[in-house]
């Protein structure tokens, strides 16, 4: 184990980033309104289970727990992503005074300017504000490179043990976390150090990950591997050609880069080849497996960390005259960084009101993804209004087209009268199968999606948000479809499908 002393971290430096970051992902909490996501996560939350055909089962759990502590309001919703995104940013800082060493002023620096950079990027910005995976995932993902980073250093083989339950509870959350592994393992076996094989911590910390994972295993092979074909839906509709480009986008790219290429480059951190070399294996398996176009981000916080080293040495190099020609580089580089951190914040929060929201929507589309729900949920009561009384109302089947309707109708539905909504998408189909035989009012479905299914279908309405906000279900169909012609089942297995 390394005898240096290292710098403890620099509180008064790091915590006033902490505190802006938390107020305006506090402040900015309740606007708009639910992402599609959330609102699939609270109807999952009420039907635990140990896995689901598109997710394993720690996100509806812990929306289960936060709910029943916080409420159901849209700014409880975001308690525990806005302390991920705490905890994302307190991660970078650790992973710069890894690498700062025991100088005390870089150190300090380099946290700071670590713990900025980060917060300010649109990977803990958006995983902050909306409760989705992605969030959960980029914390673990910080939280695992970290220890290998400090194990690198220290040799500390303790450290599998904890890197192995970290990984276990994040195996719970999203299934990325093994991809990962394979590319930590694949760099190791190929620019070393091979020693870290020969721990047996080492497989004790994998078989601790494997034993909290197991649940979940067990459920998907009870249910024929459902997570196996969603895999194989996104690879179908790939994002590869956007997997690149994304990733200057997320995060300051010029300081990422520079991060990963002192740990490919610099004698001073030979030590960490591993870390350099499994950051471009990532996104290589992640194009070639037609992954989504967020799967390798989850690498910012440490890349940011060492970047911010870099900075650090380039500005305050010993012996450095500051000169005109200097101070203005620095100058640009400063106004460079605020002018692309309040880009991340207007694209990354709901800042704008909704009716200017198109202005950012290229850079970041989910949060138009949260405006209209409320609306969605009024049209579609309106056409079961205006079905006539009695049995045929009585009877009526509500079925949407995808979860994200579903929730909403699921939420919002209730006071409005509406029944029990279903959805054939994901892992919504496992929550109920339609039974009744009476008319089914299909929502945000195209009529060529049900031909073959149903006598007749009829429009009644189209999904208008009432802002001309262009998002997924803006101006989706209602249909009201009569004569069914299979039975609920066999149509519940035509009508399934995964994205």
């Amino acid at each position: 184990m390394s005898a240096v002393q290292f710098p403890r971290v620099a509180w008064r430096r790091v915590l006033p980033v902490l505190f802006v970051l938390a107020g305006l992902l506090e402040a900015t909490a309740g606007r708009y309104g639910y992402h599609r996501d959330e609102l699939y996560f609270m109807v999952a939350s009420r039907h635990l289970a140990w896995g689901y055909d598109d997710q394993p089962p720690l996100v509806p759990a812990m929306i289960r727990v936060e709910t029943a502590v916080l409420g159901d309001s849209v700014r409880a919703i975001r308690t525990l992503p806005l302390l991920l995104a705490l905890c994302t940013v307190l991660l970078a800082v650790l992973c710069a005074r890894e690498l700062a060493g025991s100088d005390p002023l870089r150190s300090r620096r380099a946290q700071l300017l670590a713990a900025a950079a980060t917060a300010a990027s649109a990977m803990v910005l958006v995983g902050g504000h909306l409760f989705v995976t992605s969030g959960v995932d980029l914390c673990t993902w910080a939280l695992l490179l970290w220890l290998v980073l400090r194990w690198l250093r220290t040799r500390d083989d303790r450290l599998w043990l904890l890197a192995g339950a970290a990984a276990g509870v994040g195996l719970l959350a999203n299934n990325l976390v093994t991809l990962l592994a394979f590319a930590l393992a694949v760099s190791a076996v190929a620019v070393g150090p091979r020693t870290m094989f020969r721990s047996p911590l080492l497989y004790a910390g994998a078989a601790i990950a494997l034993l909290i994972w197991a649940p979940n295993l067990v459920w998907q092979a009870q249910h024929g591997w459902p997570q196996l074909t969603m895999a194989r839906r996104i690879s179908s509709n790939s994002e590869r050609a956007q997997l690149l480009p994304f990733q200057f986008e997320v995060a300051f790219p010029v300081l990422w880069i520079a991060g990963w290429w002192a740990l490919a480059r610099r004698a001073e951190f030979s030590r960490y080849r591993l870390l350099a070399m499994g950051y471009p294996l990532t996104l290589a398996l992640a194009l070639l497996t037609g992954g989504k176009r967020y799967y390798a981000t989850g690498w910012a916080p440490l890349l940011l960390g060492a970047g911010a080293v870099v900075a650090v040495d380039w500005l305050w190099r010993p012996g450095r005259v500051r000169s005109v020609r200097h101070t203005c580089a620095v100058g640009l580089a400063a106004s460079v960084g605020v002018v692309f951190a309040l880009v991340e914040v207007v694209a990354g929060l709901p800042v704008l009101p909704v009716a200017d929201y198109h202005l950012v929507q290229p850079l970041n589309g989910e949060n138009g993804e949260t405006v209209g729900w409320p609306e969605l949920a009024r049209t579609v009561a309106g056409v079961y209004r205006a079905l006539p009384s009695g049995a045929d109302r009585s009877t009526a089947t509500l079925v949407a087209e995808n979860y994200g309707e579903a929730g909403a109708l699921a939420h919002y539905g209730g006071p409005l009268g509406l029944p029990t909504p279903y959805a054939d998408h994901d892992g919504y189909a496992n929550f109920g199968t339609p039974s009744t035989d009476g008319p089914s009012i299909m929502v945000g479905f195209k009529p060529e999606q049900l031909t073959g299914y149903w006598g007749d279908c009829t429009l009644a309405a189209r999904i208008d948000n009432g802002r001309h906000l262009k998002n997924q279900e803006q101006n989706k169909q209602i249909l009201v479809c009569r004569n069914r012609l299979l039975p609920w089942p066999v149509l519940w297995k035509r009508l399934m499908h995964y994205s």
